[in-house]
């Protein structure tokens, strides 16, 4: 057993040289492909060091790379990586920055809002909640991955502007809850508005306050005509002549309010009752009469009425 447990401290002890080999291999083979004009295969190459150490260098120069093959989006996701590294020196940010700020105008930006342990894809490319993806303008699909029924939404990317998806507005639409065993669900008891108001639309008393206001308008501006006949008859002015003919236009217009407002509130009344379910126990249709008369020598408005 102690023979066993050293052999495989052994092992561990070789895997760190071994993947820090590995990486300045790649790091290595990634300048040489840089300065031979190969930036693809640089930008590979980076990303492969960078994978088996995690350093900020390898991340801007596969940047770099990408900047030079013309794949401005993986480029400045690079520079972006750098900035989210909580290892990158003040240096590494500054240059990060830099980089990022020259490519921004080229791209557009999605940020996907959400738990980071939301899969998402952007086209063809997998992404994860809380990420900040650059993109190249155009049109972009976004849907949720290993979520059956995901809803996909299209956004129309311009340069230079930046998008947010909420990741959790793509999950599938749930289906109406289906009805309780047995047969549909029985109808809400509205007995209590029966009783508070017969099943009559409240519309119903809106239009019959209308109405009510416009009979206290016709009986108000009514004897205001009176007022300024009288005052025509023992002194003629013009003042108290135009006084009279507006005071009449008013009582026209009230009195007109009067009977619409009530002949509205009859109407949604009986149609009220009408749908109730026991029509048996509803009291008769209200009957509402208006009237011209005289009100105090001069013309007005009579009402009368039975509920």
């Amino acid at each position: 057993m102690p023979a066993l447990a050293q052999g495989a401290g052994e092992d561990a002890a070789q895997a760190a040289p071994d993947s820090e080999s590995d990486a300045r291999r790649f790091f290595n083979a990634g300048q040489k492909a840089f300065d031979e004009g190969r930036y693809t295969e640089a930008a590979h190459a980076f990303e492969k060091a960078f994978k088996l150490k995690a350093h900020s260098a390898p991340l801007i120069n596969a940047g770099d790379a990408w900047d030079k093959a013309g794949e401005y989006a993986l480029a400045a996701r690079s520079f972006q990586r750098v900035l989210n590294m909580k290892t990158s020196t003040e240096q590494d940010r500054v240059d990060a920055t830099d980089r990022l700020a020259r490519l921004t105008p080229k791209l557009g930006l999605i940020e996907l809002s959400g738990a980071k342990t939301l899969r998402a894809r952007i086209d063809d490319e997998e992404f994860r909640g809380g990420e900040r993806v650059w993109l190249f303008p155009g049109e972009h699909e976004v849907a949720l991955l290993g979520v059956d029924g995901s809803q996909v939404t299209k956004l129309d990317l311009r340069a230079g502007t930046e998008r947010t998806v909420e990741l959790s507005s793509l999950m599938p639409k749930r289906a109406d809850a289906a009805p309780a065993p047995g047969g549909p669900a029985e109808p809400e008891d509205t007995g209590g508005q029966a009783a508070g108001g017969g099943g009559v639309s409240p519309l119903a008393w809106v239009a019959y306050g209308v109405g009510a206001l416009g009979v206290i308008g016709t009986v108000v501006f009514g004897l205001q005509v009176n007022d300024a006949e009288a005052a025509f008859d023992a002194d003629p002015t013009r003042e108290d002549f135009d006084r009279f003919n507006s005071n009449k236009l008013l009582t026209n217009i009230s009195l007109g309010v009067a009977v619409l407002g009530a002949g509205i509130g009859t109407t949604l009344l009986v149609i009220g009752l009408g749908s109730s379910k026991d029509k048996a126990a509803l009291s008769p249709s209200p009957r509402f009469t208006l009237g011209a008369g005289t009100v105090g020598g001069g013309t007005g408005l009579l009402a009368g009425g039975r509920f």
